[in-house]
């Protein structure tokens, strides 16, 4: 029965071939990869073990190649990315062989390589930059209404465990984490952290969208209503980010709303390119100088060991057992410090056994090559996007603000990988952004490009005339 995992990628199959790579990615991956959980999978034999979202991208990713590949051009941030894939996959096959290490390997290409090729072949040059950013907007906005009945109503079971469970012979449930005395609400992602990157994600979007006009003020159909159509949404969403009760989002979210606020203001003092530079570098030094001040609070904060923290507070015992996991693990990664020890291969501390930042977690994994290559990803696509949006026009109209967007976006991604692992529906969620921001970098070379809303159309292959 878990077969039925097939089922998104026969309509991507469809929507591919009849009418573009780009609909079938914008319109039936996107509201896959958000909507239905990546722990349900099939399990057929010999081959690797495919969910929801990596079943779905096969054949948006078969057509685009027949296609001659639209919209692609290489980027020196590819090979990263190319090696990034690599290192892990040689890593797990270094430590367990073939036969273990196939679904990594399979996860790898279909969940990185794939989706960060047709995020940045398909959304900028296809023109839907304000399409897939509604599309995200909108499923994530649905989303919220289920999460805020699952602070209230939730049991055990999620709604789509009770949907989807009995396909899968899925007798296990999500633990219920309680905070505050509600329920950490997590939909149909694993984790309520996952769902809180993701939707900090989405409320970056929304405020970009609602700034540039996109969504219409009013529905002609329904009654006038006191809140215009951008604002519900933009509280909607708001209350989305707050349902799953995790703090790295919403700490990620508040730091994006900085480096917004102060790339807009400073890049439009001047139309001087080098004043620009000095204000945006004195504002960084200023911030890094914070940052550092922050840092050593936050060290003498934590700098109990956690019996004593836990009698204090729990948030204080939280960053005491996250500062305590570098001490711990830092020694067992440069035991094997190229490609790591294999997923979950590493000895555990019984007292740590839950490795909550993603880049020490991939450096246990698989090794300080892949960390570097993660590390170059963010470093990579945060100095381009600086250096643009320091040479581009000031935001006014804030059309050309889309650079201030993707980086703050990053930021919050960044940030909250500090303190959890990089798994489920982020890591192609992730990818995609990876992959819009180097389309986008491309396509905005001479800050004028403006933007456009319609849909690409590719002639259908098939030999014969639809008639209706």
């Amino acid at each position: 029965m878990s077969i039925i995992v097939l089922i998104p990628a026969f309509i991507a199959a469809y929507f591919s071939f009849t009418r573009s790579p780009n609909w079938a990615f914008i319109n039936i991956y996107i509201p896959v990869l958000l909507g239905l959980p990546a722990y349900y999978a099939w399990h057929p034999p010999i081959i690797p073990d495919p969910n929801f979202n990596e079943a779905t991208i096969i054949p948006i990713i078969i057509v685009f190649f027949m296609r001659n590949m639209p919209g692609w051009r290489f980027s020196f941030i590819d090979i990263i990315v190319l090696v990034f894939a690599f290192s892990t996959s040689y890593s797990e096959y270094t430590n367990y062989g073939y036969k273990e290490a196939q679904n990594l390997m399979a996860n790898m290409i279909l969940s990185v390589i794939f989706p960060y090729i047709l995020a940045k072949s398909l959304i900028e040059s296809g023109g839907l930059r304000v399409e897939a950013a509604k599309r995200i907007v909108l499923i994530l906005f649905a989303l919220s209404f289920i999460f805020v009945l699952e602070n209230f109503f939730r049991s055990s079971y999620t709604v789509w465990q009770r949907v989807l469970g009995p396909f899968f012979n899925s007798g296990w449930n999500l633990v219920i984490t309680p905070r505050w005395g509600l329920t950490r609400a997590n939909g149909p992602f694993v984790h309520p952290i996952i769902a809180g990157i993701i939707m900090a994600v989405g409320f970056r979007l929304q405020l970009w969208l609602a700034w540039n006009n996109a969504w219409p003020t009013h529905l002609k159909k329904l009654p006038k209503l006191p809140l215009t159509i951008p604002q519900i949404i933009t509280i909607t969403l708001a209350v989305g980010l707050i349902a799953p009760l995790s703090r790295a989002p919403w700490i990620g979210s508040i730091l994006a709303v900085v480096v917004v606020f102060s790339l807009a203001k400073l890049t439009g003092f001047s139309k001087k390119v080098a004043t620009r530079y000095i204000l945006v570098c004195a504002t960084v030094v200023v911030l890094l100088a914070g940052w550092f001040i922050v840092e050593e609070a936050a060290n003498e904060f934590a700098a109990v060991d956690r019996k004593s923290a836990s009698e204090e507070s729990t948030e204080r015992q939280t960053i005491a057992y996250r500062f305590e996991l570098y001490t711990t693990y830092g020694a067992i990664i440069m035991e094997r410090w190229a490609w790591g020890w294999g997923r979950l291969g590493w000895p555990v501390d019984k007292a740590q056994p839950s490795i909550d930042n993603a880049f020490l977690l991939l450096g246990l994994n698989h090794g300080l090559i892949a960390v570097g290559c993660f590390i170059a990803l963010f470093l990579g696509v945060i100095i381009k996007l600086f250096l643009h949006i320091v040479h581009q026009p000031a935001a006014s109209p804030p059309t050309s603000a889309f650079s201030i967007t993707l980086l703050s976006m990053i930021v919050v991604e960044l940030f909250c990988l500090t303190t959890v692992s990089f798994y489920s529906a982020n890591v192609p969620f992730l990818f995609i952004i990876f992959g819009w921001t180097e389309s986008y970098l491309r396509s905005s070379k001479k800050y004028t490009q403006p933007i456009v809303t319609q849909n690409v159309q590719y002639k259908s292959s098939f030999r014969f005339r639809r008639v209706i």
